[in-house]
């Protein structure tokens, strides 16, 4: 097996991306959602049987520029630019929390190119209503803020939010800091339900696994279950007695569980 390597890639003029690379065989694409780390482990199990793309996701340390992605679809269109650059013309796509709805995007607009999508415990789906990066959306009052964020607003990780500073910049940092901090203090939330692809998720015509925890308390597994009646063709992974980030407790399963669903439709290799 190859090397692990970090490349740098230049997507667009000013705008690079760190990428990493690991194995061989059938390329996978991994979109991280919060805590990118934490798959660390996975990702190396993986590479064992797959070529493994991990790009740092723009806005979180791994790239410059990216003041010039100006929104939700600038953030797919550069992954599909990058995808270009990489030479990733048929491939297999799987994301976590955030990055899972961020491959079930590129999946749903260019089915040709994504064959195999794993959603490992995803951002809301079924609804959409507003920029996912307006972060400017999360400034209101507290109640509304948590009534968006949890889906329990009386939870443990919710009370984090339940007080925050009057001035407006105050308040932006302060949400940043505690999602910083309730990530890595393992203390998961559910970011923003009302964020989706409720016009285009129908069209998702890639084969589809969806892996879930079953004790995350602030996302009930039902939701699960509500991704697999919007995704035509789908089908549902519970790994018993995890959360929102199952690789942490039980990584062999939810390796194993990735790796037989890849490999019932194998891509070309490149």
């Amino acid at each position: 097996m190859s090397s692990p390597k970090i490349e740098t890639i230049t997507v667009r003029d000013n705008i690079t991306a760190k990428v990493l690379i690991k194995g061989e065989g059938q390329p996978v694409v991994f979109l991280h959602g919060a805590g990118g780390n934490v798959w660390d482990p996975y990702l190396e199990e993986l590479s064992k049987h797959y070529k493994v793309y991990a790009p740092f996701i723009p806005g979180h340390g791994g790239s410059t520029g990216n003041d010039q992605l100006q929104g939700w679809w600038d953030l797919v269109l550069y992954y599909y630019e990058l995808f270009d650059v990489l030479g990733l013309e048929s491939v297999n796509v799987i994301g976590h929390s955030f990055g899972g709805m961020l491959a079930a995007e590129l999946a749903s607009t260019d089915p040709k190119r994504v064959k195999n999508l794993v959603l490992i415990c995803p951002v809301g789906l079924w609804i959409d209503e507003t920029p996912v990066t307006d972060v400017f959306s999360l400034v209101n009052t507290p109640d509304v803020l948590l009534t968006k964020m949890f889906a329990d607003v009386n939870c443990e990780a919710a009370k984090a939010f339940s007080t925050l500073p009057e001035d407006e910049e105050q308040r932006i940092e302060a949400i940043v800091e505690n999602l910083i901090a309730l990530t890595e203090a393992g203390r998961y939330m559910w970011p923003i339900p009302e964020k989706g692809l409720k016009r285009r998720i129908h069209r998702l015509t890639a084969n589809t696994c969806i892996i879930w925890g079953d004790k995350d308390g602030l996302v009930p597994v039902d939701y699960a279950y509500e991704f697999h009646k919007k995704i035509p063709g789908s089908r549902v992974e519970i790994i018993e007695n995890t959360s929102h980030y199952p690789q942490a407790e039980k990584l062999e399963d939810v390796l194993n569980t990735t790796i037989k669903f890849l490999s019932s439709t194998p891509v070309a290799n490149k």
